[in-house]
C-alpha cells in the first residue's frame, strides 16, 4: 500500500461499505478513487487492527537505525586489506570480512559485507571499475558432485631474476569444490611429459576422476585437432576421459582462468626467484586456498576443503577406456571442424587449419605439411604449434612451405623468393596465443618496412641480447 495516501482518502476507503444498496464493486472503487485492491484490503486490515491510526501513514523511518562504528573498527578494516594485499590474496569486502571472523581482528561487533565496502570506498583504497561486468549476467555450471571433473591449465609465470627465466604453472582443481588437486610449477615451457607427471601425482593422492577439462594445448588434449595426446591415453587407462573447451573459448575453463588471477598475485607479492621458491610457494598457496579462504562461489561460502569433505564424491570406475574410442572422437571432431571452416572461410580453410596444428610431434619427428599457405588480407597471419603470427599486409599472397627440423620459411610462388622464415623451435617472450611476427626471435620477412625493422631489432635487443 502506498504510503502517501492523504487522510482524505484514507476515510473514503474506511467508510465504504460495499454491501450498501446501490453500492459500486470494489474494483470500481478503487478505480475511481485511484488505488489497487490490495491497497484498499491492507488499509481496511490496519484499520480493523490498529483504529483511527490507520488515517496516518505509518513512519518511513527504518526499524534498526544504521549503526555508526568507532574508528578503531575502520582502522581494523583497512589493516586487514593491507595485510591480505601484502600477502597477495583477494582483499575485497567479503574477504575483508571473513579474514576478520575468522582470526577474531574486529573490535566489538563486525561490520556487514555492505558496511565494510563503504568503510573501504571512504577511504579511497577501491579501484573502481564500471565497466566490469554483473556475476549475475554469467551463465555458469559446476558438476554435483567432487571428482566428476577435474579442470587443467597451465600459464608462464618469469621468475624475479635479471634474465626474468620463466617456469609453467600447472594448475589442477576439482571442478564442484575448487578443490586445489595438484597445482605445481616445471621449468619447461609447457608439454606432455611434464603435464603427465602432475596429474599422475594428483590421482595418487586423490584418486582418478571420472572426465579431466583442459583446453586445446597439444600437451593437454587434441582431440580437436584430430589425434590423441599421451595425456589423453594416460588418463583412458585409468578410466577417466579427456574432454576440452572449444577451440578459442576459455571461458569454459573459466574456474581456472580465474584461478590463475588469484595465484599469480600472490606469487607476485613473494616474488620468488627459482623453481624451488615457485613450489614451496605453491604448498602455501594450496594450504591456504583450500583451508582457510573462503571461496565466493560455494554455498554459504565456504572454503573448498569444507566443500570437498561435505560434498559427495563420484571418481572414475576404473574402467579403462578404448584408446580406438579416443580416436575415433577425434576424427569425428576434425571432421566437423574442418567442415564447419569450410563453411565459415571457404575453400582454402582446410589449408590455414592444418598449418594451426602444430607440426612437431611428442616425439620430435614433423608431421607432413600442406604444401600452400594462402595469406589474406582479411587474415594476415600464419599459424604453427598453436600460436597466432601476425604478418605485415603487404606479404599478402600464396606461399610454398618448408618446414625442417631447424627452420620454418615460405616461398613465394610467383617468383620462388624467400617471404617469411624463422627459427625453430619457435621462441618469443611473449606469453599470449596471438602475437605480432616481430616478436618472434630470429624472424625475417620479405620487403620488411622500417618500422618493423626497429620494432624487431628493439625487441631482440631487449630479450635476446647475446643471439
Amino acid at each position: 500500500m502506498s504510503k502517501s495516501l492523504p487522510p482524505a482518502t484514507r476515510r473514503q476507503i474506511i467508510a465504504f461499505d460495499p454491501a450498501a444498496p446501490d453500492a459500486p464493486s470494489v474494483s470500481e472503487f478503487c478505480r475511481a478513487v485511484g488505488i489497487s485492491r490490495p491497497s484498499f484490503y491492507n488499509l481496511r486490515e490496519r484499520y480493523a487492527a490498529e483504529g483511527n491510526g490507520a488515517l496516518n501513514p505509518r513512519s518511513r523511518a527504518p526499524k534498526t537505525p544504521a549503526r555508526v562504528f568507532e574508528r578503531d573498527t575502520v582502522e581494523a578494516v583497512l589493516t586487514i586489506r593491507r595485510r591480505l594485499t601484502a600477502k597477495g590474496w583477494d582483499a575485497g569486502p567479503k574477504s575483508v570480512w571473513h579474514a576478520g571472523i575468522d582470526d577474531a581482528l574486529f573490535p566489538g561487533k563486525a561490520p556487514s559485507v555492505s558496511t565494510i565496502a563503504r568503510m573501504l570506498a571512504e577511504a579511497g583504497v577501491v579501484d573502481a571499475n564500471p565497466r566490469k561486468r554483473p556475476r549475475k549476467s554469467f551463465i555458469r555450471f559446476q558438476r554435483a558432485a567432487a571428482m566428476e571433473l577435474w579442470q587443467l591449465d597451465a600459464f608462464t609465470y618469469a621468475l624475479f631474476t635479471e634474465e626474468r627465466l620463466q617456469v609453467t604453472v600447472y594448475q589442477l582443481v576439482d571442478d564442484s569444490t575448487r578443490y586445489d588437486v595438484g597445482t605445481c610449477a616445471c621449468s619447461r615451457p609447457e608439454n606432455g611429459d611434464d603435464a603427465i607427471v602432475v596429474v599422475s601425482a594428483a590421482i595418487a593422492r586423490h584418486g582418478v576422476p571420472q572426465e579431466l577439462l583442459s583446453d586445446n594445448g597439444v600437451a593437454f588434449n587434441q582431440l580437436r585437432r584430430g589425434s590423441v595426446a599421451p595425456l589423453q591415453r594416460l588418463l583412458a587407462d585409468q578410466g577417466c576421459l579427456g574432454i576440452s573447451g572449444k577451440v578459442r573459448s576459455p571461458t569454459t575453463q573459466g574456474k581456472n582462468e580465474r584461478s590463475h588471477q588469484t595465484l599469480q598475485r600472490f606469487l607476485d607479492a613473494h616474488q620468488p626467484a627459482t623453481l624451488a621458491q615457485v613450489n614451496e610457494l605453491l604448498a602455501e598457496y594450496r594450504e591456504y586456498y583450500n583451508h582457510r579462504r573462503h571461496h565466493q562461489s560455494l554455498p554459504g561460502e565456504m572454503t573448498p576443503s569444507q566443500a570437498w569433505d561435505a560434498c559427495e564424491h563420484r571418481p572414475s570406475a576404473g574402467i579403462p577406456i578404448p584408446h580406438t574410442d579416443l580416436l575415433a572422437r577425434a576424427l569425428a571432431h576434425k571432421a566437423q571442424a574442418d567442415a564447419d571452416a569450410v563453411a565459415r572461410v571457404g575453400a582454402d580453410a582446410p589449408a590455414q587449419l592444418w598449418a594451426e596444428d602444430p607440426q612437431h610431434t611428442t616425439t620430435g619427428r614433423l608431421r607432413k605439411a600442406p604444401d600452400e599457405v594462402v595469406i589474406t588480407r582479411e587474415n594476415p597471419q600464419i599459424y604453427l604449434h598453436g600460436r597466432i603470427l601476425k604478418v605485415p599486409t603487404h606479404l599478402v599472397g600464396s606461399y610454398q612451405l618448408v618446414i625442417t627440423d631447424t627452420e620454418y620459411a615460405l616461398f613465394d610462388v610467383r617468383d620462388g623468393a624467400e617471404a617469411i622464415c624463422f627459427p625453430l623451435p619457435l621462441a618469443t617472450t611473449a606469453t599470449k596465443r596471438t602475437l605480432p611476427f616481430w616478436q618472434v626471435q630470429g624472424a625475417r620477412i620479405r620487403d620488411a618496412r622500417p618500422g618493423w625493422t626497429q620494432k624487431h631489432q628493439v625487441y631482440e635487443a631487449q630479450h635476446y641480447p647475446g643471439a
